[in-house]
């Protein structure tokens, strides 16, 4: 079991890298428009690296426990975040309504993945 000290900081720990990861990733969308590939591939890579470091920090805490019990509520996460985005595209005009509409349907897509590994899984 790990202290309140350390639940406190593994929290912002993982929010921290989370963070940067997104922002990893946007430099790297950046870089690829300029045409600075190996840009973008290192930028993804580092983004990569600061995920598995959370995640990693993450399992030693324990907190992925059954992993059926939490693809079933990744599955229920992923449908209520198209659902939202689905209702905030119509609340936009362009370019934000194009993407909250690509990024719906990628988090539809997310679930019907999570789905069938939840077969694969019995």
């Amino acid at each position: 079991m790990t202290s309140l000290k350390l639940e406190e900081y593994l929290e912002k720990w993982v929010r921290g890298e989370a963070e940067e990861i997104v922002e990893y990733l946007a430099a790297a969308i950046v870089a690829e428009e300029q045409g600075l590939v190996e840009v973008a591939q290192a930028l993804k890579m580092i983004a990569l690296e600061e995920a598995m470091h959370g995640a990693k920090a993450l399992v030693q805490a324990g907190k992925i426990g059954d992993l059926k019990e939490f693809i079933r509520k990744r599955i229920e996460e992923e449908k209520e975040a198209a659902r939202v985005r689905h209702e905030e595209a119509s609340h936009h005009d362009e370019p934000w309504k194009t993407l909250f509409e690509y990024t719906a349907r990628d988090e539809e897509r997310h679930a019907r993945i999570l789905e069938g590994i939840l077969r694969k899984l019995g």
